[in-house]
């Protein structure tokens, strides 16, 4: 039986792939600072005996430590990760703050980074695995007042590619997701800060968003979770180095 480590696992694209593993017959642990509806979660899956959950948060390295000996330990070691925690934020280079550039590169890109120096090499004790990350279509393309937010997503993309040459002759596949907008927790939050900013409401701008993509609505969690098992799994044996569109045509359009 194989076990996945997955980073935000608690709600959005992090908790559709928790479900998907588990629907599988994988073991999971998952990690995240959303210890209420982690608790939801696993409350809902029922399934104590292949799922672990441990709290914590991607920007404090001994966190990452913690769930990942918990994960050896309890489920016998780890065969895939699902580096997913991510944030995002609103700014362009003219007004970025400082504050938010520090919190986009802590979350998004040592997180990430940090995510894999503990779990790597416990890849490599198992004779190999499978790495996915969570990028952006925003590897692909530029988006507005998404300054900090694509820089982080840009470098994550790039460490895709750099990982897979490196782990290669290690029997370890890394590739990356690229979703489009999706609709979760994370983005329904970002269109109410909009929405007070701008005086519109939070329907509006999902009226918006869903307008870009030819179908009429944006992704959900749920498509990006089969693309992430898809390349977790030995289905995708000779896929590595890649970036997955998950955006509904929207990069094929501009």
């Amino acid at each position: 039986m194989k076990t996945i480590f997955i980073t935000g696992g608690s709600t959005g694209i992090g908790a559709a792939c928790v479900k998907r593993f588990i629907a599988e017959g994988w073991q999971v642990c998952f990690m995240d600072n959303d210890t209420e509806n982690a608790a939801l979660l696993t409350e809902s899956l029922n399934c104590p005996e292949r799922l672990l959950f441990c709290p914590g948060s991607v920007t404090v390295k001994e966190d990452i430590r913690h769930a990942a000996t918990e994960a050896v330990k309890r489920l016998g070691g780890i065969d895939s990760v699902f580096a997913n925690a991510g944030i995002h934020r609103r700014n362009t280079i003219l007004d970025i703050t400082d504050e938010e550039l520090d919190d986009l590169i802590n979350t998004n890109i040592y997180g990430t980074v940090n995510t894999l120096r503990v779990t790597v090499p416990l890849l490599m004790e198992r004779g190999g695995g499978t790495v996915v990350i969570n990028a952006s279509d925003q590897w692909f393309v530029g988006k507005a007042h998404s300054f900090g937010y694509g820089l982080t997503k840009g470098a994550l993309g790039q460490i895709t590619r750099s990982l897979a040459v490196d782990l290669g002759p290690h029997n370890i596949r890394v590739n990356a997701v690229c979703p489009g907008t999706i609709h979760t927790p994370l983005v329904d939050r970002l269109f109410e800060k909009f929405s007070a900013i701008e005086d519109r409401s939070v329907e509006d701008f999902w009226a918006e968003e869903n307008a870009l993509f030819a179908r009429g609505s944006a992704g959900r969690p749920e498509e990006v979770a089969a693309m992430v098992f898809f390349l977790a799994s030995d289905e995708a044996g000779f896929c590595t180095g890649g970036h997955y569109l998950i955006d509904g045509g929207l990069v094929a359009g501009r």
